[in-house]
């Protein structure tokens, strides 16, 4: 009978816990999305630094074409990414709340798989990013050690 008594004393506690988590992950999403639409206006209106001198075939205007669109490219996929983690992020915290407030146990599973869909984003950009370092390493000690 005591055991009984302990869990359901427990779970208001546990309750309380998720629901500031929801709080705080509400504020991060909008948080970072307002940070990456500020990158984005940043990179659109700031000018673009001078073109390097032609190399290897490519004129001045192609080089000046290429730092521009790869520039345009890289922020719009920073972009796409901060909107994917915000709406996964912003889930869980509308989820959570109501399935909290509401007594609505769906709706809080719900919530919290959309904050492990949010973190399965992180870990396959975390897991391209470490390829990318691994290759270019890879690249650089193959370059060093054919004399490039």
């Amino acid at each position: 009978m005591q055991q009984d008594q302990q869990v359901s004393n427990e779970i208001p506690f546990l309750h309380q816990h998720i629901l500031s988590a929801a709080k705080i992950a509400a504020i991060a999403a909008f948080v970072s999305l307002s940070g990456s639409l500020a990158g984005i206006l940043a990179t659109l209106t700031r000018p673009l630094p001078a073109a390097p001198a032609a190399q290897e075939g490519f004129s001045k205007d192609d080089m000046q074409q290429l730092m521009q669109s790869s520039t345009y490219i890289s922020a719009f996929i920073s972009l796409a990414i901060s909107v994917l983690a915000f709406y996964f992020l912003f889930r869980f915290s509308t989820l959570a709340k109501t399935g909290i407030t509401n007594n609505s146990p769906v709706k809080l599973t719900t919530g919290l798989q959309s904050l492990g869909h949010y973190f399965k984003i992180w870990g396959i950009i975390m897991f391209l990013i470490i390829a990318l370092f691994v290759l270019s390493l890879i690249g650089g000690m193959l370059g060093t050690a054919f004399g490039g």
